[in-house]
């Protein structure tokens, strides 16, 4: 395992979740992740994470991505919006929506994502995530 890969695998336990932050990124508020720069291994192991069985790990990648105005973040984010925990689909349409979190994004999004928002702002079981399915969408028009 990584070191980044530890760090992520850290997210996964509350009480080291800001050690793993700063970590990965150097920093733990908005301002600075808006500036970082994530390693290449850092990336990988956050998209990695994304993947993963805790959805704890998975909510905090989201977060850390979120703010990397990099389309391949994106594309990474996007199949969370049919996780099974709803926190983990909020923060994915979120980051898909949030143009102050990424403020050098054009705003593209992967093909079909505009519409899966536009699903989940309808039909989300979830209140929270149909609200901020449809703040992403309000966003981004």
């Amino acid at each position: 395992m990584t070191p980044e890969q530890s760090l992520v695998q850290g997210f996964a336990r509350g009480s080291s979740a800001l050690e793993s932050l700063r970590g990965l990124t150097g920093g733990v508020t908005s301002t600075h992740l808006r500036s970082v720069r994530l390693s290449a291994a850092a990336f990988d192991a956050l998209v990695e994470g994304l993947a993963g069985p805790h959805p704890r790990i998975r909510w905090w990648c989201i977060q850390v991505l979120d703010h990397v105005p990099d389309p391949r973040a994106l594309a990474a984010i996007a199949p969370l919006l049919d996780d099974p925990v709803p926190r983990v689909r909020r923060n994915a349409a979120h980051a898909l929506g949030c143009v102050i979190c990424k403020p050098a994004w054009e705003g593209a999004l992967p093909d079909g994502i505009a519409d899966k928002l536009a699903r989940l702002a309808s039909d989300d079981p979830s209140p929270k995530v149909r609200a901020e399915a449809a703040h992403a969408i309000s966003c981004r028009t």
